[in-house]
């Protein structure tokens, strides 16, 4: 195996503990705080979440920012440090609070990781954007469905705090081979390519926040059918909570299937049409999960959602890595917070509508969002046929 085969697996496998690690334990938090503290009010698993959301959201810019004077390797060793130390003060937690404060400093650490998605974009070059995308959302998936199955099992552990240690020599262990494989990884360019001519400031301004916008609908959409699903489920259908898990994995199943169609469908030309497409099959399929009383109909449309999903989140983060092509890891981490924002706002949404209404409301009002989210796509995104960033004859 090459070195830079050596390099990019590293940096897939970074990618997918970071999400195994961050999913692991998320649907369990009411009982580990329970189990752990002895705090038994549901709000406060709302609050520590909120926190931790926001967190990210304002963490990750900052790294991109930082990323254009320093390496996008040393980032990640200092962040890869910052949450070794922190793994083991959470382990040492005394009280909740001293939890908290551990959790939010080891969420500043591991937001460097954010990096690393447009770091091997970079790497690869624009001919394999679409394979890197694809690879990224299969990791991305097998580490959440991984990620549920075994946060059952930690959360069943004597005394789970334990295993904050167990973490952190990990987190050492896997900073120890990225410093032999990273040794000769460059990212920083010391000068613009001057092939390339840069839109305006104001351009870049409205591109990052027209897309950031398309972003944060886009993934408020897709979270807010998440918090209520068990329980939508478990009471309009009559399924256990085996079953439910089961429903729950499906898109992330079926997003790993799409693989080989987002290499195929997602060129540059093409994605116009084909976030359009998938996002108004998203609509649909949401609907018309919370519109059905047949679980037949149910399970169909956790099918097409996932397969669909995918493709449109591929198809939207191509787009901004074809038009971000001087200054790839600072737009990323932008619309990284833009997401992560949809993340904070997604649950606050999803009990509002379920107060007001039923359990099955967050999908309706998910389906509308997407279909409004694709018209603002096609007005403010989409409508230019001519990139961002061009290239000029100049070799």
């Amino acid at each position: 195996m090459t070195s830079f085969k050596v390099t990019q697996t590293v940096l897939f496998f970074l990618i997918f503990y970071f999400v195994y690690t961050d999913v692991a334990l998320s649907p369990f938090y009411p009982q580990f705080f329970d189990k752990v503290f002895g705090i038994t009010d549901l709000g406060y698993t709302a609050f520590y979440i909120f926190i931790a959301r926001l967190t990210v959201v304002i963490a990750v810019p900052i790294w991109g920012l930082i990323s254009k004077y320093f390496e996008v390797k040393h980032l990640l060793y200092v962040g890869q440090w910052m949450s070794a130390v922190m793994l083991v003060g959470m382990a040492a937690a005394q009280d909740v609070q001293q939890f908290l404060s551990f959790t939010v400093l080891l969420l500043i650490g591991k937001s460097s990781f954010f990096l690393i998605y447009p770091l091997l974009i970079e790497l690869n070059g624009e001919g394999k954007r679409s394979r890197v995308v694809g690879t990224y959302h299969i990791l991305f998936h097998g580490a959440i469905i991984l990620g549920t199955l075994s946060g059952a099992w930690i959360i069943k552990l004597e005394d789970p705090l334990l295993l904050f240690y167990g973490l952190a020599v990990i987190e050492v262990v896997i900073w120890l081979i990225c410093c032999v494989t990273f040794k000769k990884l460059l990212s920083r360019k010391k000068t613009v390519p001057t092939k390339y001519v840069v839109q305006s400031e104001k351009k870049q301004f409205r591109f990052l926040v027209t897309i950031g916008l398309v972003i944060f609908a886009f993934h408020t959409a897709n979270n807010m059918i998440r918090p209520y699903f068990a329980t939508y489920t478990i009471t309009d259908f009559q399924l256990s909570f085996v079953e439910s898990s089961i429903l729950f994995m499906i898109p992330s199943v079926m997003a790993i299937i799409a693989y080989p169609t987002i290499r195929k469908i997602c060129s540059p030309e093409r994605l116009s049409f084909v976030f359009a497409f998938a996002l108004g099959v998203l609509a649909i399929s949401l609907m018309l999960q919370g519109m059905t009383s047949s679980l037949l109909v149910l399970c169909i449309g956790r099918v097409f959602y996932g397969f669909f999903l995918a493709i449109a989140q591929s198809a939207l983060e191509l787009y901004l890595f074809n038009n971000s092509t001087n200054q790839l890891h600072v737009n990323y981490t932008i619309a990284s917070s833009f997401q992560n924002g949809g993340l904070l706002v997604a649950p606050l949404l999803a009990s509002t509508s379920v107060s007001s209404y039923n359990l099955a409301t967050p999908f309706v009002f998910a389906g509308v969002i997407c279909l409004l989210t694709l018209i603002t796509a096609r007005l403010l995104i989409f409508n230019n046929r001519k990139p961002l960033v061009q290239k000029t004859d100049a070799a």
